[in-house]
């Protein structure tokens, strides 16, 4: 019983696996390229605003509009592509790496890596049907204009009142943060897919590692809620019920349960399913069902079996319906059972039924077929000696090292996939924030110089640019994390649920490092757009304007 308890683990486990990184290997790839195109789109569509002189001067000395969108889409395309090589190397070392985690994980003979051609046409050419589009927008905007109206400086922006401003409470900001305040106000749309963009790398990053969290608890109910057996003990074949007062004396054992796990056929109507029947004391407290959600034990029912939700939904049956069982094993005995309720268990699709109750459909005796062991920690050297001169034992497993050698690998899969998604993360983060700032510079380098000259300090200059960013951010943050509950929700939505359902459990240590690293890598940008600040040319700048 325990040797087929625990088998059924290591293959749900392992194709569990295998689910999610088809899930993560598709749809948060799909996610993470869609983020970066839209942010592509968004810079170039900046980066041009930024031209407009240039443009109109173009204009002015003859060029027509399709030669100067040549140049600017030529422009785009060379960055796109070179993001498509690079992305290729770093899509390749990631993929070979990640490959060979499986192949020592999994203890495959052959499992070599390779990138399908389809996956890079059509990284590029999304990458470059982002790149034209956003240059495409800015530059149809510039060419609409006459050359003489374009070489002018935009006109001033109308700035109103703020609504704290309106409401009389003008004086709890001070002149700073009402010109950073109006300035966003002014440019709702560029706050906002600054905020979106930002928000976009927080979501990444906490459907990249959320992953960790559902795996303890999934580990957490498997073996400290549903089997808290320390040892388990699977017989050659089935045993007489007494054998649980043997091994209750051995030593170390501190309490021992019985159990029979039977293979059976389940029938309704013309459905039909294959899985395991868990005959438990009605008194048991080392092996249950239990509720993966309510975290909820649901003993056996004297009324007939208890099945699994997704059990019921396979068979279209729910409680109160009969089904038909036959055992597969002994004398192979049939019969119509009742189903007195449903648990929603976190893994498997099994039935559970009184020991008693099972024992007289097979009509073998009273007997089991595994045992579930409490043992002290410091005398299970001895005990499992002992175990190992029984006959009867056929295999003895300590969960305690199945769930540390688990634990291991998984950690190390976990890790590597966790620092590549905040890599992905940081990168996105910092480039939405620094592309911002240093476009906002580019824009805004007059007004800065004109009153670092009216005798602004570098610091209250820098705070007018920068605060706009930290509230950028600060918004940012919290939609991110809330994007990125929804998204690893949609990702375990469309993980199959037959072998095992993977709880939503996101801790907050998981937000929290999502929120630092989008605010580290957003204070790093800012710093640079800082330096540039402080080494900003005031008489160049103004010489420029004129």
């Amino acid at each position: 019983g325990a040797v087929g308890r625990d088998e059924q683990i290591s293959h749900k486990l392992l194709s569990q696996e295998i689910s999610q990184q088809q899930v993560f290997g598709t749809v948060l790839p799909a996610i993470v390229l869609a983020v970066a195109a839209f942010i592509l789109n968004v810079v170039l569509h900046r980066h041009v605003n930024t031209q407009r002189t240039e443009i109109a001067a173009l204009k002015a000395l003859g060029y027509d509009d399709w030669r100067i969108a040549e140049h600017f889409l030529r422009f785009a395309a060379a960055i796109a592509l070179l993001g498509v090589a690079f992305g290729i190397g770093v899509g390749w070392w990631f993929g070979h790496a990640m490959t060979q985690l499986y192949t020592r994980f999994f203890h495959f003979p052959e499992f070599d890596f390779f990138i399908p051609p389809a996956i890079v046409l059509a990284g590029a050419a999304i990458a470059l049907v982002a790149a034209a589009s956003g240059t495409l927008a800015a530059i149809r905007g510039v060419v609409r204009l006459r050359p003489a109206e374009a070489l002018r400086p935009p006109a001033p922006a109308q700035f109103h009142p703020l609504l704290v401003e309106r409401l009389g409470y003008a004086k709890l900001l001070t002149p700073s943060q009402r010109m950073v305040m109006r300035n966003l106000e002014r440019k709702p749309l560029r706050a906002a897919t600054t905020v979106a963009g930002i928000a976009g790398a927080g979501a990444i990053m906490v459907a990249g590692i959320f992953w960790s969290d559902a795996v303890d608890r999934f580990m957490d109910v498997t073996f400290n809620s549903a089997n808290r057996g320390g040892v388990q003990v699977g017989f050659v074949q089935p045993v007489v019920r007494s054998v649980r007062h043997d091994l209750a004396r051995l030593p170390g054992v501190r309490q021992a349960e019985v159990s029979r796990m039977t293979p059976v056929r389940l029938r309704a109507g013309h459905r039909t399913y294959r899985t395991i029947v868990n005959g438990i004391e009605d008194d048991a407290s080392l092996q249950r069902a239990v509720d993966g959600h309510a975290l909820a034990i649901v003993p056996p029912s004297p009324d007939g079996v208890v099945l699994t939700t997704r059990l019921a939904e396979r068979l279209a049956v729910r409680p109160g319906d009969t089904i038909g069982i036959e055992l597969l094993d002994g004398k192979r005995a049939a019969a119509d059972v009742r189903i007195a309720g449903l648990v929603n268990e976190i893994a498997g699709m099994n039935a559970w039924m009184r020991l008693d109750d099972l024992n007289t459909l097979a009509g073998d005796g009273d007997v089991v077929s595994g045992a579930q062991l409490l043992v002290d920690r410091d005398e299970e050297p001895r005990l499992l000696a002992t175990l190992k001169g029984m006959p009867a034992a056929a295999v003895v497993i300590v969960s305690r090292t199945l769930l540390e050698t688990f634990r291991s690998t998984s950690a190390r899969n976990l890790l590597f996939f966790t620092t590549v998604m905040a890599g992905f993360a940081a990168t996105i983060a910092a480039g939405v924030v620094y592309n911002n700032a240093s476009i906002q510079l580019s824009e805004r380098a007059w007004e800065l110089a004109s009153l670092r000259v009216l005798g602004f300090t570098r610091r209250e200059v820098s705070v007018l640019l920068l605060g706009e960013l930290a509230l950028e951010i600060g918004v940012a943050i919290p939609v991110g994390l809330l994007a990125g509950f929804g998204l690893a929700a949609l990702l375990l939505a469309l993980m199959p649920h037959d072998v095992m359902e993977i709880p939503l459990v996101i801790h907050p240590r998981t937000y929290l490092l999502a929120a630092a690293v989008i605010a580290v890598a957003g204070v790093a940008s800012a710093m640079v757009v800082r330096g540039r600040i402080n080494r900003l040319d005031l008489v160049a700048v103004l010489k420029t304007r004129e």
